[in-house]
C-alpha cells in the first residue's frame, strides 16, 4: 500500500490541481472585469474632457470612439487588423498625422496587427517566422539603399544631400516591405488565403467607389481619390482591378460572382477617371494576361473594347491618350509641349548623373538634390525626380541598385508561377494568376512614374505576395 500522492483519477494531486484551476479561471475573469471597469471609467473621463473642457465637436468624439473600439478589436484580434489592413491602406492619407518622426499610422498599426500575435506564438511555443522567397532580395535593396546613404553623405557628390531625411524616407519605405514579412507569418492555410484575398478585393471595391463618388475633382479634370494625386489612385486602380478579374473564373456562388464583377467594373471605371495613360496601359496588359491564362471571354471582350475604344471611350481620356500632353509625378496638372520637353530633358540629366556616377549612384532619395543643380549646368528646365522607377534605381544606387530592382520584379513573377504550379484549387490557381498580372501592372506603373516605395500602392502588393507564398510553402511542407 502506497502513501505518497497517487496520479490515478480522482486522487488528492488531481482535485488540487482541478481546484487551483477553477480559482485561477474566477481570479482570471475578476480581473478582467475590473480592468474593463476601469478601461470604461478613464474613457468616460477622457470624453467628459474632451466635450466639456477641450469643445471637441460631436463628430470628432464618434471617430474617436469608433477608433478606439477597432483598435481595442485588432489588439485582442490580430486576424481582424491583417484583414482591415488592405482596406485602410488606400486612405491613409485621411488618417490623423503622429508628430513624432519616424512614426505614422501605418506602423502603429502594422505593430498592433503583429505584436499581439507575435507574443501569443511565443508564449505557446510556436514557431514564429517561415522561410520566404523574396526576404533576401528585398532586405538586400534595404541594405543597398541605406549603404548609398552612407556614401551620399560621407562623400557628397557636390550638390546637397540630407543623409537624415534621406534616413529617414528609407525607414518609412522598409516598413512598406514590412507588410510582406507580417502578413506571411499571420496567413497561413487555404482558408486565410481566401480571406485575405476577400480583403483585397474589397480594398479595390471601397476605393473606387470612394473616387466615383468624388469624380473627377483634381486639377485637370482627373480624378484623384482618397490617394490626392492622380497618377498614384490610377496606378492602385489598375493593379488590383487586373487581381479582381483574375479571381473571377474561381467564384462559384452568386452573391461572389456579384461582388467581384462589381469590383472589376469599378475598378475600371476609376482607372478611366484617373486618367492616367500608364494605368490605362497596365490594366489592358493586366487583363489580357488574365484572359490568356484562362479566360477566352474576357481576352475578347479586351480585344473587342481596344478596338472599339473610339465609341466608348470619353472624350477626356481619348483627348489624353492620343495629345501630347504628359504627366506631372507631383501634381495633378496638366501640360503640354513645354511638358514633353523637360521630360526629355530630365531624363537627359539622369544620363549625366548616371555617367558621372554608374556604380554608386548619388545616394538614396537623392535626385530630389541633383537634378536641379544638374539642370542649371546644362540651361535646361528639369524635374526634381525621375519620373520612372527603373530611373530612381539607377540614378540613386547605381547599376547594381537598377540590377537588384530587376531581379525582385522577376522574383515577384517567379512566385506567381510557382504558385500556379502548387495550386490544387481553383481559387489558389487565380490568386497566382492576379499576382502575375498585377506584377505586370505595377512594372507598366513604375516605367511611368516612382510607385514603388509608396506604400499606398504596394502595401496590399506584398500583402498578395505573402498569400502566394503561403501557398507554395503548403505545397512543399505536403511533398516533404
Amino acid at each position: 500500500m502506497t502513501t505518497g500522492p497517487r496520479m490515478a483519477t480522482g486522487t488528492p494531486v488531481q482535485e488540487v490541481r482541478a481546484a487551483g484551476r477553477r480559482q485561477a479561471r474566477a481570479l482570471s475573469a475578476g480581473v478582467a472585469v475590473a480592468l474593463g471597469m476601469a478601461l470604461a471609467f478613464l474613457l468616460m473621463v477622457a470624453f467628459v474632457l474632451l466635450d466639456y473642457r477641450f469643445g471637441q465637436d460631436p463628430h470628432r468624439l464618434v471617430k474617436i470612439l469608433l477608433g478606439g473600439a477597432l483598435f481595442a478589436g485588432i489588439l485582442l484580434q490580430p486576424r481582424l487588423g491583417l484583414f482591415v489592413l488592405p482596406l485602410a491602406t488606400p486612405f491613409l492619407p485621411w488618417m490623423p498625422r503622429i508628430p513624432v518622426p519616424g512614426i505614422n499610422v501605418l506602423n502603429v498599426l502594422l505593430l498592433s496587427v503583429f505584436l499581439p500575435w507575435a507574443v501569443a506564438r511565443v508564449f505557446r511555443h510556436e514557431p514564429l517566422f517561415r522561410p520566404n522567397q523574396l526576404g533576401g532580395i528585398l532586405l538586400a535593396v534595404v541594405a543597398l539603399a541605406a549603404l548609398s546613404i552612407v556614401r551620399g553623405a560621407a562623400f557628397p557628390t557636390g550638390y546637397l544631400y540630407d543623409g537624415g531625411d534621406a534616413a529617414l524616407q528609407l525607414f518609412r519605405s522598409a516598413m512598406t516591405f514590412a507588410v510582406y514579412f507580417i502578413a506571411l507569418t499571420m496567413a497561413r492555410g487555404e482558408r486565410d488565403r481566401r480571406r485575405y484575398t476577400w480583403a483585397l478585393v474589397l480594398g479595390l471595391l471601397i476605393e473606387s467607389v470612394v473616387t466615383i463618388a468624388y469624380g473627377r475633382n483634381g486639377s485637370g479634370g482627373r480624378a484623384i481619390g482618397s490617394f490626392g494625386q492622380s497618377n498614384d489612385l490610377g496606378a492602385f486602380v489598375a493593379m488590383f482591378t487586373v487581381f479582381v478579374a483574375a479571381q473571377l473564373p474561381a467564384a462559384r456562388k452568386w452573391l461572389a460572382r456579384a461582388v467581384l464583377t462589381a469590383s472589376l467594373v469599378a475598378g475600371a471605371a476609376a482607372t478611366v477617371l484617373s486618367v492616367s495613360r500608364g494605368a490605362v496601359i497596365a490594366l489592358a496588359v493586366g487583363l489580357l494576361y488574365v484572359g490568356l491564362r484562362g479566360s477566352r471571354l474576357l481576352t475578347a471582350l479586351l480585344v473587342l473594347a481596344v478596338v472599339g475604344w473610339p465609341l466608348w471611350a470619353p472624350d477626356y481620356l481619348q483627348e489624353r491618350m492620343v495629345s501630347t500632353t504628359v504627366e506631372v509625378e507631383d501634381s495633378d496638372a496638366v501640360e503640354l509641349e513645354a511638358a514633353a520637353q523637360t521630360r526629355v530633358d530630365t531624363w537627359k540629366a539622369i544620363v549625366k548623373v548616371v555617367s558621372e556616377h554608374p556604380v554608386d549612384g548619388v545616394g538614396f532619395a537623392g535626385l530630389g538634390y541633383v537634378l536641379p543643380g544638374i539642370g542649371e549646368e546644362m540651361g535646361v528646365e528639369v524635374k526634381d525626380s525621375a519620373h520612372s522607377t527603373f530611373l530612381r534605381f539607377l540614378g540613386e544606387m547605381g547599376v547594381f541598385g537598377l540590377l537588384l530592382f530587376l531581379v525582385l520584379l522577376w522574383r515577384c513573377w517567379k512566385l506567381s508561377e510557382d504558385g500556379i504550379r502548387a495550386a490544387r484549387s481553383r481559387s489558389d490557381r487565380q490568386l497566382a494568376v492576379g499576382l502575375g498580372a498585377a506584377t505586370l501592372a505595377l512594372a507598366i506603373s513604375c516605367a511611368f512614374g516612382d510607385r514603388f516605395f509608396n506604400i499606398l500602392i504596394t502595401g496590399n502588393f506584398w500583402l498578395a505576395c505573402a498569400l502566394v507564398n503561403d501557398l507554395v510553402l503548403e505545397r512543399r511542407r505536403e511533398a516533404s
